[in-house]
């Protein structure tokens, strides 16, 4: 491989491709939604429940910028916050949320679809594989 391509030049040019793919995806179907908004409430959707701290764990993500992101989601009407204690709160998504959720998914997956065009089904597992044991590698606190 070309020394300038390295892997984490190749990783984060796919990942910002990837989400400017998206965040087009939703706009050209009148959508407002970027990217983070995107996977805050996916992890919602399937979740159901989860704090602030729990969102931002599952997205490798600063809490605080998750904290912004619910913001702009509960001023959109999609999630609500309730108090569970001092200092937390459960961030769920709301009705409007949901009943958006298979449309976003829609736009999600024909994105996706495209990003892995030309690429058979036992490289694609391969690659969800590779990616994530990069993942565990880097994030191992040994």
């Amino acid at each position: 491989m070309n020394e300038f391509y390295s892997l984490g030049f190749l990783l984060n040019r796919a990942a910002i491709t990837m989400a400017k793919s998206l965040n087009d995806g939703f706009e050209v179907h009148g959508m407002d939604l970027s990217l983070s908004q995107y996977v805050v409430l996916r992890c919602l959707y399937s979740k159901y429940a989860l704090s602030q701290l729990e969102i931002a764990n599952m997205l490798s993500k600063d809490a605080a910028a998750i904290k912004r992101t619910i913001d702009l989601l509960e001023k959109k009407g999609l999630v609500t916050r309730t108090p569970v204690r001092t200092l937390k709160n459960s961030v769920s998504i709301t009705e409007k949320g949901e009943k958006l959720m298979p449309q976003i998914l829609k736009i999600a997956d024909e994105r996706i679809e495209k990003a892995l065009n030309g690429i058979e089904p036992h490289d694609r597992e391969l690659l969800q594989v590779m990616l994530d044991k990069i993942y565990v590698n880097l994030n191992n606190k040994e």
